[in-house]
Formats: C-alpha cells, sequence, structure tokens
C-alpha cells in the first residue's frame, strides 16, 4: 500500500511482475495504446491452448490488480498525461525495446528528469549490450531457446521439446520484483532512484545454473537424458496400469533401496549383485528400470498411492493442468481465487504465488477493459472534464 507503478509494457514478463505487486496493494495503472491495447487482449494461442479457450486468457492471467489508461504517446499531449503519472510513481516498468522507448520520449535519460527518485525497472531478450541488444526477444527464443534449456528438454535422441507459453516470463518476472524491490530499499536509504535492468536469456542462465555451473567448469555440454538410462533408477518416471504417470524423487538411493524393493515385493533384488550398490544399479540400469516398469504396470496409481505411503517412499503424480487444480492442496492453499469479471462473470484465476501471514492479501479486483478507468485517473491528476472531453476528440485518450 502507497506504491505507485506505471507500466508500459506488453505480454508477460512485466504485466505478471505489475499484477504481483498489484495483488500485494500497489497502485499500478497501465499505459496502453488506443489501437487495441496489449496485444495480449487478443491473442488466442493456437496450437498451445485448449481449443474452446477464448481469446485473451494470457490477458486474464497477467493484468488483473491494475488500472487501465489508454493513452496515445506519439502524441506530446499523450506524453505530458504520462510525465504527470510519472512525476508522483515510485516505479516505470516497461519491456518496450530501446528505439520504441526512445520515439515516444519514455527512456531513462527522459524519464528520471521527470522524477529523479523514479525506479526505471526495463526488461530486455537478451541484454542492453552486445550484438542482440535490439534483437526482439520472447520466452521461447530469448529464455528456452537462447540459454541452453530447449536443449536439454526431451528424451535422448529426440527433438528438443516445446515448452508451454509465458513459463520463462513468470520465472522471469519474479526476479524483476526482485530487483525492483532492491532498488526501492536502496532508494529508501539513499534517496536516490536507478534504473533495474533484467533479461530473458541472462535468467535462463540462471534458472538452469546447475547445468550451466557443471558446463563452466568442465567445458563439456550438457545432454539430453533417457528414461530408460537415468542412473538412479529411483529418481525416474513410470507408468501406473491406469496410463497415469508419477514421478520417484528418491536421491539417496542406498538409504531408501531396502523400503522401494519391499513396497514393489521385489525384495529378492535387494542383496542381488547386480542392483546392491548405488554403482551397481547405474550400471545396470537398464535391466533394472525394466523390471521396475513391469512390476509398476501390474496396478493402478490409485492402489500404488497407499503402498508408496505405507513405506515412505519420495513420489508425486505427473500432474495434468487439470488434475493439478483439482487436488486438494490447490484449495486448501488457496492456489485459485474468484473474482467478479465485468464480462466474463464470476472466473477463476491463480492466486499469487507468495502468501504473509501478518498482512493477507486477497486479489479481487478483476483484470480491466481497455481504457476502462482512463477518466478516473486523469480526474486523480487535476484534470477537468472540458480537457477530457479535448483529449477524446484530438485522439490522445480513446
Amino acid at each position: 500500500d502507497g506504491l505507485k507503478i506505471v507500466e508500459l509494457a506488453t505480454w508477460a514478463v512485466v504485466p505478471s511482475a505489475c499484477e504481483v505487486f498489484g495483488d500485494w496493494g500497489a497502485d499500478v495503472i497501465k499505459i496502453e495504446h488506443p489501437e487495441g491495447g496489449d496485444p495480449t487482449r487478443g491473442w488466442a494461442g493456437p496450437g498451445w491452448l485448449p481449443a474452446s479457450a477464448p481469446a485473451g486468457v494470457g490477458w486474464l492471467a497477467d493484468n488483473r490488480s491494475k488500472r487501465s489508461i489508454v493513452l496515445d504517446l506519439t502524441l506530446e499531449e499523450g506524453r505530458r498525461i504520462a510525465y504527470r503519472l510519472i512525476e508522483t510513481a515510485d516505479v516505470f516498468a516497461s519491456n518496450l525495446q530501446e528505439p520504441s522507448l526512445l520515439r515516444v520520449k519514455m527512456d531513462y535519460d527522459t524519464v528520471r528528469q521527470v522524477n529523479a527518485r523514479i525506479i526505471y525497472a526495463h526488461l530486455t531478450g537478451y541484454g542492453r549490450h552486445g550484438p542482440k541488444q535490439e534483437k526482439p526477444g520472447f520466452d521461447y527464443s530469448a529464455f528456452w531457446a537462447s540459454s541452453g534449456i530447449m536443449s536439454l528438454v526431451g528424451e535422448r535422441g529426440g527433438p528438443p521439446a516445446f515448452q508451454r507459453p509465458a513459463m520463462g516470463d513468470h520465472m522471469t518476472s519474479g526476479y524483476m520484483m526482485a530487483g525492483i524491490l532492491a532498488a526501492l530499499r536502496a532508494r529508501d536509504r539513499d534517496g536516490v532512484g536507478q534504473r533495474v535492468d533484467i533479461s530473458l536469456m541472462g535468467t535462463g542462465l540462471w534458472i538452469d545454473s546447475w547445468q550451466t555451473q557443471a558446463t563452466l567448469l568442465t567445458g563439456e555440454d550438457a545432454q539430453q537424458v533417457s528414461q530408460k538410462e537415468m542412473p538412479n533408477p529411483m529418481f525416474n518416471i513410470y507408468r501406473a496400469r491406469d496410463g497415469r504417470w508419477f514421478i520417484f524423487v528418491m536421491l539417496f538411493p542406498d538409504r531408501f533401496w531396502p523400503a522401494f524393493c519391499r513396497a514393489l515385493d521385489i525384495t529378492h533384488l535387494q542383496e542381488d549383485p547386480r542392483f546392491a550398490t548405488s554403482e551397481a544399479r547405474a550400471e545396470n540400469r537398464r535391466e533394472l528400470i525394466g523390471i521396475i516398469e513391469g512390476v509398476i504396470t501390474t496396478r493402478t496409481s490409485d492402489e500404488w498411492v497407499p503402498v508408496f505411503d505405507r513405506h515412505d517412499l519420495v513420489w508425486a503424480y505427473v500432474h495434468t493442468v487439470k488434475s493439478a487444480l483439482e487436488d486438494p492442496q490447490t484449495e486448501a492453499n488457496r492456489f485459485v481465487v474468484e473474482m467478479e469479471h465485468p464480462e466474463l462473470g464470476r472466473m477463476k484465476a491463480l492466486n499469487s504465488p507468495v502468501s504473509f501471514g501478518g498482512m493477507p492479501a486477497a486479489p479481487d479486483m478483476p483484470p480491466p477493459l481497455l481504457g476502462q478507468h482512463t477518466e478516473e485517473v486523469l480526474l486523480s491528476l487535476g484534470y477537468g472534464w472540458e480537457e477530457i472531453g479535448g483529449f477524446k476528440d484530438r485522439g490522445v485518450i480513446l
């Protein structure tokens, strides 16, 4: 409460970061272009989302808890209104490319002349320097592909696997929030604003840091792995008779091996020289994985659950998105919230991933219609109805 953010951004990273700030009580004002606003309002996700999903799923996911104001920043009057907003703001957040920001005079040097205490948070695809500094970057290209992550996902020998929309974006948004909060803390101490930069490629390299650190130390490239050749067969995925997948995550194999053998009723293998030690199981992993697969397929997932739990195995379902949302954990921890949308009526949405014991947040402000709060914001800035009507006539606002 008391934090004011001006957002000039599209797609996912910056909007989702600002959404969470809004969930936590910040006043987030999103500037949108008169011709359609943020393109996620109409993006249908062909091939990625269910065929019945309405256009604008990405918009609904990343833009609640904020107000929408439409301004044409190519016009001087539009920029003057934006500057008046920025004068009293704490944060300006954008993912427009540098040439676009310069064109509409929303670059850092200009904005800090308007407000020297501003925290100017900027996202790029590949960083502010180097040959790709002005190259457009989406999470598929800059985060997944350019960081090396995409080359590691999928079965060994197969093509790199596609990820789902905005996964890299949402991981990056958390680090953007952290940078903004650190800069605000420094401003509270020193009274000075500053620029905060983050990139999709840099965050992707950081997210995959265990792999990248190994390559930095050895010079050897990381490779895809195969389910059939996991060195620790108790850290692997298996499919039950009903077709449901689950994963074992027993990272201390010698500790879990006896209980694992009892759970699967393969105690005759516990002292088998081929499998008695971690080294032996790794050497004979294809054979052991085949045995485990054969046993797991004899029962349904519901039949296996009490067995796994009784023997204290570490496991989890490989949920589908739908089954994850239906998991009792989701309701118990309020991972999903409901709010009233002016067009869709009562709608469900994902809650922010952080909860506070002392000051619980309850997002209840739905994603705004395009320009829904333009007049409200202008009135709060001191403009009168006659001025607002003139702005409309001249195409500055809708």
